[in-house]
C-alpha cells in the first residue's frame, strides 16, 4: 500500500516551479492588447496612424476570440497543473493503490502513468482548441481583411476625374487599413505558437519529473521481463535439480523399492479380496441352505394350516347340522303347541256349554257335569305334562349335542394351533 510520504519530495519539486496564473495570463494578453490599443489610438487620431472603423471592429472581434482560446494554451495550463498538484497527487496515490500487482514479492502498479496524467491534462485544457488556435487566427485575419475591403469598396459611379480620384484614394486607404487585420491575425498565431511550445516544454518537464520520481512505484516493461526471466531461470534450475535426482541411481533404487512395496501391498490386497470372496461364498451357501429349510418348514406349516381349515370346515358342517336338527325340533314343538291350542279350544267350548247348561241344572246334572269337567281337566293336565317333558327332553338333548360338538371343535382347534406354534418355534 502506497502512502502519502512517497510524494512529499515530488510535490515540493512541482509546486515550487509554479508561478501566479494571473501573471501568466497577463503575459499571454499583454502584446495583443497593446497592439489593439495602438489601433484604437490611430482610429481616434491620437497617433498619426489611420485605422478605419471596420478594421477596429474586426480587430476587436479577433481579440475577443483570442481571449476565449487563451485558457487552453499550454503556457496557462501548466500553471493550473502545478497549482493543483496536491489534488493530482492524491488521485495518483489512489490510482497506484488500485492497480497494485505483486510479482515475486514486490508490489507495484500495473498501469500506465502516461494515461493518468493525460486524463488530468484533459480536464485543464482542450487539446482540440489548442491545436486549431494557431491556424484560426491567420484565417480570421484574412477574413477580416476581405470584409474590410468589401465594406470600403466605392461604387465608382462618379463622372468627374476629381470625384473618381477621391474614390480611388478612399479605396486605397481602406485596403491599407484592412491589411492590419491580417497582420494582427498572423501576429496572434505566432504569439500563440510561442507560448504553446513554451508551455508544452514545461509540461514535459513536470511529467518527466513525476515519471522519474514514481518510477519505483510502477512496473516497467523491462522490469517485468527481468522478473519473468529470473523466475524462468529459477524454474529451470529446479527442473535441472529434479532431472538430476531422477537420473541418479539413488532415486532409481528408491523408485524400484517403492514399486516393490506397492506390488507386495497389491498382492496382499488381492489375497484379502480372495479370502473375503471365499468367506462371502460360504455365507451365501449357508444362507441358501437356511432358505431351503425355511421353505420346507413353510410348506409343512401350509399343510397344517390346510388341515386346520379342513377341521374348521367340519366344525361348521356339524354346527349346520345341529342347527337343522334344532329347527326340526322347533317345528315339532310348534305342532304340539297347535295340539295344545286345539285342546284349549275344546275346553273353552266345554266351558261355554257348561255355562249354557248351568241355567237348567239339577243336582244330578251338576254331578255329571262336574265329573266330565274334572275328567277333561285331568286329560288336559296329562297332555300338558307330556308336552313339557318332551320339550325339556328335546332341549336337553339338543344342548348336550351342540355343547359337545363345540367343545370337540374348540379342543381340536386349540390343539392344532398349539402344535403349529410349537413347530414354528422349533424350526425357527
Amino acid at each position: 500500500m502506497v502512502t502519502q510520504d512517497k510524494f512529499i519530495e515530488l510535490t515540493a519539486k512541482i509546486t515550487k516551479r509554479g508561478k501566479s496564473c494571473i501573471l501568466r495570463s497577463i503575459w499571454l494578453v499583454s502584446l495583443p492588447l497593446i497592439l489593439l490599443i495602438f489601433a484604437y489610438l490611430g482610429f481616434l487620431d491620437v497617433l498619426n496612424f489611420r485605422v478605419e472603423l471596420h478594421s477596429i471592429v474586426m480587430l476587436s472581434a479577433i481579440f475577443v476570440i483570442y481571449l476565449f482560446f487563451m485558457k487552453h494554451n499550454a503556457y496557462y495550463a501548466v500553471c493550473k497543473f502545478r497549482s493543483g498538484f496536491l489534488n493530482i497527487q492524491q488521485d495518483l496515490m489512489q490510482f497506484i493503490n488500485r492497480n497494485l500487482l505483486d510479482i515475486g514479492g514486490i508490489q507495484k502498479a500495473s498501469a500506465s502513468i502516461d494515461d493518468f496524467l493525460q486524463n488530468h491534462l484533459l480536464t485543464m485544457r482542450n487539446d482540440n482548441f489548442s491545436s486549431v488556435a494557431s491556424g484560426i487566427f491567420p484565417t480570421l485575419g484574412i477574413l477580416g481583411t476581405f470584409i474590410s475591403i468589401a465594406m470600403s469598396m466605392p461604387d465608382f459611379t462618379s463622372q468627374s476625374s476629381e470625384a473618381l480620384e477621391h474614390e480611388i484614394s478612399t479605396l486605397l486607404g481602406g485596403v491599407g487599413t484592412a491589411f492590419y487585420i491580417s497582420i494582427y491575425g498572423i501576429f496572434l498565431s505566432i504569439w500563440w505558437i510561442f507560448f504553446e511550445k513554451s508551455g508544452l516544454s514545461k509540461l514535459d518537464l513536470d511529467i518527466n519529473t513525476i515519471k522519474y520520481d514514481t518510477a519505483d512505484l510502477f512496473w516497467q516493461k523491462e522490469e517485468v521481463e527481468q522478473v519473468y526471466f529470473r523466475k524462468s531461470l529459477e524454474n529451470y534450475e529446479r527442473l535441472n535439480y529434479v532431472f538430476d535426482n531422477i537420473a541418479s541411481s539413488e532415486f532409481t533404487n528408491s523408485l524400484n523399492k517403492t514399486l516393490e512395496q506397492r506390488m507386495e501391498l497389491f498382492e496382499q490386497i488381492i489375497e484379502q479380496e480372495l479370502s473375503s470372496a471365499k468367506g462371502v461364498g460360504i455365507i451365501l451357501d449357508e444362507s441358501r441352505q437356511k432358505l431351503n429349510l425355511f421353505a420346507l418348514q413353510q410348506r409343512d406349516l401350509t399343510a397344517e394350516l390346510a388341515q386346520m381349515i379342513s377341521s374348521l370346515k367340519e366344525l361348521t358342517k356339524n354346527i349346520t347340522q345341529s342347527s337343522t336338527t334344532t329347527n326340526l325340533q322347533h317345528q315339532e314343538l310348534a305342532v304340539q303347541n297347535g295340539a295344545s291350542a286345539a285342546v284349549a279350544k275344546e275346553l273353552a267350548v266345554s266351558v261355554e256349554a257348561l255355562n249354557t247348561t248351568l241355567q237348567n241344572l239339577n243336582a244330578q246334572n251338576i254331578e255329571n257335569l262336574y265329573s266330565g269337567v274334572v275328567g277333561n281337566i285331568d286329560k288336559l293336565k296329562s297332555e300338558l305334562d307330556g308336552l313339557g317333558e318332551n320339550l325339556s327332553r328335546h332341549l336337553d338333548s339338543l344342548d348336550e349335542k351342540v355343547l359337545k360338538k363345540l367343545q370337540e371343535a374348540l379342543q381340536a382347534v386349540d390343539k392344532q394351533t398349539t402344535q403349529i406354534i410349537s413347530d414354528f418355534k422349533d424350526k425357527s
